[in-house]
């Protein structure tokens, strides 16, 4: 370019120049070190279920044991099965005679979501459950299911003894994303805080949330 000098540096100067970075890169380089050992996920506690009750209270929410051939009748409701007069069975979930049980109201006739505005009580049917944190997996099968789970006052959620599981770790081991829609974690009723760290439960979601462990006995 006229009236421009250009700076021309030999060929040698680049080149040992680009050594000499090299050769600084090369002293920086940390030592080498033995690759991490892995760490055993924790083992299932000696008690599970006494552990799983511990961790679903302290997020807000109590456990229950049944037999799967009674259960209806053998736990404590939040509101009495006889005065509800909306209640959404998922799927999964069977309607036993004689028990009480079985979709009502509003939850049988629903098509849209917003009808689901007045529900009290919605019953699923979890896959399995943590017992390091007291949360359950659950796949809604339906967009209705997913709606009632939050919208509804009172959540009763039904999960196999058997389907314990002692971490995240093991949980994530199970769960087959490559078939699965959506799933969620649920932890406890919904809760929030303000700055001055008062606690309110059932603000966004249910305000209960009830976990009912069933087994054959």
């Amino acid at each position: 370019m006229e009236g421009a000098s250009a700076i021309r540096r030999p060929v040698g100067q680049m080149s040992d120049a680009r050594e000499d970075i090299l050769a600084r890169l090369e002293a920086a380089r940390p030592p080498a070190t033995a690759p991490p050992t892995r760490v055993s996920p924790p083992a299932m506690p000696e008690d599970p279920i006494a552990t799983f009750a511990a961790r679903v209270e302290q997020a807000g929410g109590s456990l229950q044991r049944a037999s799967r051939r009674d259960w209806p009748l053998a736990i404590e409701w939040p509101v009495a099965l006889d005065a509800v007069e909306q209640l959404f069975l998922g799927a999964g979930v069977p309607e036993q005679t004689g028990t009480g049980l079985s979709a009502r109201g509003v939850a049988t006739t629903a098509r849209h979501v917003h009808a689901l505005a007045p529900l009290e009580i919605c019953v699923l049917r979890a896959e399995l459950a943590v017992v390091e944190n007291g949360a359950v997996w659950q796949q809604p099968a339906t967009s209705l299911e997913r709606a009632a789970a939050l919208l509804a006052e009172h959540l009763v959620v039904l999960v196999d003894e058997q389907a314990l599981v002692p971490t995240l770790h093991d949980a994530y081991q199970r769960i087959d994303l490559s078939t699965t829609r959506f799933g969620w974690f649920l932890c406890g009723p919904s809760k929030t805080a303000d700055i001055e760290q008062a606690l309110v439960l059932g603000a966004h979601g249910p305000r209960t949330m009830s976990v009912v462990a069933l087994s054959d006995d």
